[in-house]
């Protein structure tokens, strides 16, 4: 028997929140979907997405950064609107699986897609293989990193 896969959304909006779930629900019908409104970390989910600002203070890479503690073989996805490197850089380091603009579609297909990812994996699996961690850390800096400038590209033109 396969054991439930849970997801937690954890946003200080509660309809932006509600709307992700549903999206969510629709697509994984067998995950059990959960919303939460404070920036305190609940345990015992296999996916976080956590949203970077919680009522104008920057902390999903601090909540990123717990999660690792207490589940370190969950997948961590970070919503945020910018992108600074200070961020990028503490999220490559706690191995957030990315970080995705909750108010672009297509940011949010991109997370989908890493959601259906993990869920493919059997439970007990870990989330990156020891043999291909390495692969998988580059991989992943190198998303980031590509986000990154993308977004700090966009703010630089929106600043001019």
């Amino acid at each position: 028997m396969n054991k439930l896969r849970k997801l937690i959304i954890m946003d200080d909006d509660p309809h932006y929140a509600g709307m992700l779930a549903l999206k969510i629900r629709m697509q994984f019908p067998e995950l059990m979907v959960s919303s939460y409104n404070k920036a305190d970390l609940p345990g015992g989910y296999d996916v976080y997405v956590l949203d970077n600002d919680f009522f104008g203070e920057k902390c999903g890479a601090q909540l990123a950064e717990e999660v690792r503690k207490i589940a370190p073989r969950s997948l961590v996805i970070v919503l945020s609107g910018t992108l600074e490197f200070a961020l990028l850089k503490r999220l490559v380091n706690c191995h957030a699986a990315g970080v995705f603009d909750k108010s672009k579609e297509d940011d949010l297909t991109q997370m989908m897609g890493l959601i259906d990812q993990f869920l493919l994996q059997s439970p007990n699996q870990s989330p990156v293989s020891k043999s291909s961690s390495f692969q998988g850390t580059l991989s992943g800096i190198r998303g980031l990193m590509k986000e990154w400038n993308k977004r700090l590209a966009f703010e630089e033109k929106r600043v001019s």
